[in-house]
């Protein structure tokens, strides 16, 4: 089936390239320029779909970092009470043991926030435009 594909694709090539050869000069030129401007046209949408998924990834991504923040200084809180209260030796076991989770939820969420930051910006985007750009080096020489 790829094949089938990529034969239809060739066949719908050469009879652009027939009908181009047809063209005059200023026709061409036409022709380019309205290529350029649906290729720009195609790249600033997937740039901005790609844009809209990074963010939604980002703000998930700066929801566990906050949240994970917050528990972390509670357990900050929680320790620190609990060395106050190490003093007299009594209730702090339990204290401590409380201290110690939230920071171990801290962590794992800060952990968590950290993975889903997005590593490369706008890759596909930049994926497309090497390829456009090296499509219209080879069809312009």
């Amino acid at each position: 089936m790829p094949r089938e594909a990529e034969t239809v694709e060739l066949e719908s090539e050469r009879l652009e390239r027939r009908q181009l050869e047809s063209l005059s000069t200023a026709e061409l030129i036409r022709h380019a320029i309205e290529e350029a401007r649906l290729l720009a046209r195609a790249e600033v949408l997937h740039a901005k779909k790609e844009l809209r998924q990074e963010l939604k990834a980002a703000r998930t991504s700066g929801i566990l970092l906050g949240a994970g923040g917050v528990l972390g200084l509670m357990a900050l809180a929680a320790l620190l009470v609990a060395l106050g209260l190490a003093l007299p030796l009594g209730e702090t076991l339990g204290v401590l043991l409380v201290g110690v989770f939230l920071l171990v939820v801290s962590g794992g969420l800060a952990f968590a926030g950290v993975k889903r930051l997005p590593k490369k910006p706008l890759s596909h985007t930049q994926e497309r435009l090497k390829t456009d750009l090296a499509r219209t080096r080879e069809t312009l020489q």
